[in-house]
């Protein structure tokens, strides 16, 4: 059998419990709250000689249909080109520990401050760097480092937007990450 994955995400908790768990993410709009209102209610205002950031968000796959023996190898990447002016998206260099026994030592409640303060991250790198030639690795917690199983899932790749005083006003065009995986 082939395997299924669904794109979710954990927010509005406290360290190491998220206050919702596995919601399956159709989109993620970086804003100023840790919330999934996926609406401009809460946008990042531009401020003259100020880098803005936004609140976390603590993405993941988890198996929705198990394969037939395992997956691994995942990988997470872009096109390579953001179409942001004066914007960045960073992702945390390290690993933020997320499994299905539940654990999530990773998680650490989403801020609107630099990445870098986040309990598990001490450097990260723009996500726009990671393309299909050269992808950036996901972790897995799981037994063996490999998914086998519905419901298991990989860490957090946790994400941020970083705005300069230079960034357009309005809303953003839709960028695409792109997860891939090795399945036998």
């Amino acid at each position: 059998m082939v395997a299924t994955f669904d794109v979710v995400w954990d927010f509005g908790g406290t360290a190491n419990t998220p206050g919702t768990v596995a919601q399956t993410l159709t989109n993620l709009r970086f804003n100023n709250e840790d919330t999934n209102d996926q609406d401009t209610a809460s946008p990042i205002t531009i401020t003259p000689s100020t880098t803005i950031y936004s609140f976390w968000k603590h993405v993941y796959l988890k198996c929705t249909a198990g394969p037939s023996v395992q997956i691994n190898n995942v990988k997470v990447y872009t096109d390579g080109t953001l179409g942001w002016t004066g914007c960045t998206v960073k992702v945390g260099d390290d690993v933020c520990a997320r499994n299905s026994t539940p654990s999530y030592a990773g998680y650490d409640p989403g801020l609107a401050s630099v990445l870098t303060t986040h309990d598990t991250i001490a450097t990260t790198t723009s996500l726009f760097t990671y393309t299909s030639g050269s992808a950036r690795s996901v972790t897995i917690s799981e037994s063996g480092s490999i998914i086998n199983a519905t419901n298991e899932t990989t860490d957090y790749v946790v994400l941020q937007l970083e705005v300069t005083d230079t960034a357009s006003p309005g809303t953003a065009a839709t960028e695409t990450i792109t997860f891939s995986y090795d399945e036998i």
